[in-house]
């Protein structure tokens, strides 16, 4: 990590010790951060479990079934898709760049809808500054924003966990629901889990706007 980041708002997790891709590995998620160099080929393999993947720079994709059937995917950067489970393939980047995704690998296939108050919620109390990106039985994804000096509604995130994606650089001070606070600085790329319902509201101490993907998983 660059920062210390206030524990409640951001615990730190241990890494996988074998693979550095992995970022965070819990009951309800694995979440890594992956580097698809150019023209290398993976070696045939499927994904078990259901993913959310957030690409975080362009690039190009052909993906191989096994019956040989290849399928071309065109990525934008900050681009959000979801990815169910599915059967062997191979994939390349055959892009001249590399192309960088967060997956989000949900291992909650059935989890139990929490209770969410509307006075609480980010998406209900601030439309302006979250958009859904998709939302289904087993996450809700949206960006999050912030222009300098300007601060959020009290408010907090229902389910299991989240995931929070950096888009840009952050520096943020955070109030927290039991009169806590701390500062945040980060960068752009920077992946982070909390688990449960924090309650909590920042602001941007920043310079410029930060922008962010979080994908409650529930």
């Amino acid at each position: 990590m660059r920062v210390a980041l206030y524990s409640v708002f951001f615990p730190i997790l241990s890494l996988a010790a074998s693979d550095d891709r992995v970022k965070f590995d819990n009951d309800a998620a694995r979440v890594l951060k992956v580097t698809d160099v150019p023209h290398k080929k993976s070696a045939l393999h499927k994904h078990e479990l259901n993913r959310v993947m957030i690409y975080l720079t362009p690039g190009d994709l052909d993906v191989t079934a096994e019956n040989g059937k290849v399928e071309h995917q065109h990525w934008k950067a900050e681009q959000v898709a979801w990815s169910p489970a599915g059967g062997m393939h191979t994939s390349e980047n055959v892009s001249d760049k590399p192309l960088v995704i967060v997956e989000v690998e949900l291992k909650r296939k059935s989890p139990t809808a929490a209770h969410r108050d509307p006075k609480l919620d980010p998406m209900a109390i601030d439309p302006k500054h979250n958009n859904l990106i998709l939302e289904n039985d087993q996450v809700r994804v949206f960006r999050s924003w912030r222009e300098p000096g300007m601060s959020e509604t009290m408010h907090e995130h229902t389910g299991a966990g989240r995931v929070v994606v950096l888009l840009t650089d952050i520096y943020a001070k955070v109030k927290m629901g039991d009169g806590g606070s701390s500062e945040m600085r980060d960068k752009a790329g920077e992946v982070h889990w909390t688990a449960g319902a924090v309650r909590h509201a920042g602001t941007n101490a920043g310079s410029a706007r930060f922008d962010m993907i979080l994908v409650e998983v529930k």
